[in-house]
């Protein structure tokens, strides 16, 4: 029985990669690609199949916790979503904070959620603006099957230079942030 363990735990601490445990809580939100603060080994299409279905893969990234993005300046952001709904508050830190975490270097930034969809924004974009990586919704938490684990929102009531953006920016369901230069994902 003890050799069964050790086995199991050898395997799971390989598939966290390069010998690097996983971040304490489960990530909630992985930064990869043009990045140099990372905590994490390289995706393993083994035990990682949500990467693995979206052709993610990276070498090393950053892993987010939920813990580790509260632990980023919280930013609040009062806007109607859907465009054209009823005003909501979101509250989650900026995402140029998280990407400054990570130390993301890439002129583009390609975000995927966990349905697959993904959209691909310039990060000089990002930094002009004060979107954030939304954590909760009028108080509450995001969760998933509603918009979580994390959501991108564009603060388009309070700044002039969105107004009248529509919602394809607007991703919910984040959980792999891709910092890269050049078109690709």
């Amino acid at each position: 029985m003890r050799a069964l363990v050790t086995a199991l735990a050898v395997l799971i601490l390989s598939a966290c990669g390069q010998g690097q445990p996983a971040p304490e809580g489960g990530a909630l939100v992985t930064v990869m690609g043009e990045v140099s603060e990372t905590d994490r080994g390289a995706s393993a299409s083994a035990t990682e199949p949500l990467f693995a279905a979206y052709d993610i893969s990276f070498r090393d990234a950053r892993a987010f916790t939920l813990a580790d993005l509260q632990s980023l300046p919280a930013h609040s952001v009062e806007v109607r979503f859907p465009l054209g709904g009823e005003a909501h508050e979101f509250r989650g830190p900026l995402l140029r904070d998280v990407l400054g975490a990570a130390s993301a270097s890439g002129s583009r930034v390609t975000i995927t959620a966990l349905d697959g969809y993904r959209r691909t924004i310039p990060a000089a974009r990002l930094a002009d603006h004060d979107v954030i990586l939304a954590l909760s919704m009028d108080g509450e938490a995001l969760g998933i099957g509603g918009y979580g684990p994390a959501m991108i929102v564009w603060p388009r009531d309070s700044d002039t230079a969105l107004r009248g953006q529509d919602d394809s920016d607007w991703v919910w369901g984040v959980f792999a942030i891709r910092s890269h230069n050049g078109q690709g994902r």
